[in-house]
This record gives C-alpha cells, sequence and structure tokens, in this order.
C-alpha cells in the first residue's frame, strides 16, 4: 500500500493538472482540477528480477560501439551504469543512438561517445581451441526463425 501511496502522490505531483484529489489516496489531496482517478492497481514483485551485482563484472560487459561498421549494441547487458534492467537498457539505447549520431555526425568539435572496450585478455585466450556452435532454435531461412513473425497464410510454405 505504501508503494501506491508513494506512486500516487507523485503523479499529483508530476501532472497537477491531470490527476485529481481523492479521499483514498491521502497523497493526491491538495490544488488541481484533474479528473484522473485510480481505479485499481496491483503492485508485482518478482523475486531475483535482477542478476546478483558482483564488484568487478562491468568490464565483462561489451560497449555499444563495435569494431565490425555499422553494427551497435544495445541492452541491459551492454556497457551501462545500471544493473540489467528496464532501465539499463533504456539508457544502453541512449548510448547507441550516440554512437550512431557521432558516427554519422560532421561536427568534429563536440565529444564522442564511449570507444570500443578491450574484451579481457583472459577471456581470449579461455576461448583457444574453442570451435563455434551451431545456434541452437534458429532453423530454416523464414522469417520466423530470425524474429521477423511470418508473413502471410503460410500456405506452401514449410515452417
Amino acid at each position: 500500500m505504501l508503494i501506491m501511496l508513494v506512486t500516487s502522490g507523485e503523479l499529483k505531483r508530476l501532472f497537477p493538472t491531470e490527476i485529481a484529489s481523492d479521499e483514498a489516496w491521502p497523497s493526491t489531496l491538495g490544488e488541481g482540477k484533474g479528473t484522473a482517478k485510480l481505479t485499481k492497481h496491483a503492485v508485482v514483485r518478482v523475486p531475483r528480477s535482477v542478476y546478483a551485482a558482483v564488484p568487478g563484472r562491468n568490464r565483462y560487459r561489451p560497449s555499444q560501439k563495435t569494431p565490425i561498421p555499422h553494427f551497435t549494441l544495445a541492452g541491459d547487458w551492454a556497457a551501462q551504469k545500471f544493473l540489467g534492467s528496464m532501465e539499463g537498457a533504456v539508457l544502453s539505447g541512449k548510448l547507441a543512438a550516440e554512437v550512431i549520431v557521432d558516427a554519422d555526425s560532421t561536427d568534429h568539435d563536440s565529444a564522442p561517445a564511449q570507444g570500443i572496450k578491450p574484451v579481457e585478455q583472459h577471456v581470449i585466450s579461455s576461448c583457444e581451441g574453442m570451435a563455434p556452435k551451431e545456434a541452437v532454435g534458429v532453423r530454416g531461412n523464414y522469417p520466423i526463425a530470425f524474429g521477423g513473425g511470418q508473413q502471410g497464410s503460410g500456405e506452401g510454405t514449410h515452417v
């Protein structure tokens, strides 16, 4: 209940002309002519929804910029200051956008985005002698195999 009380007060502070004063939520009381009221809510708690932050692990996260031309990384697993979360994914996306803009920019006076992060030498050494494996779950040349979704009726195709 405390989470909803604090959240409703924050919404009232951010949107004073939209959020209505509601006796059920004392944090919304005050000035304002808004009409939006909370009618139902649910607080979802997901234990272990983020990984354990072990010191030194950030050095293994790849940077958004890669040595491959026109290939930029983004995601909660890439280099950024948050844990693996939606906030981390959003920040990583913004950092990736900076890399793309920098690559296309003609303004060389501005500070560039972060560079390519080197891979730890012991990681490279531990991979010597290993052979690449076939990707699991990617079978066929159909759009669904690459996350694109299937188009049309599918008649005459083998999915």
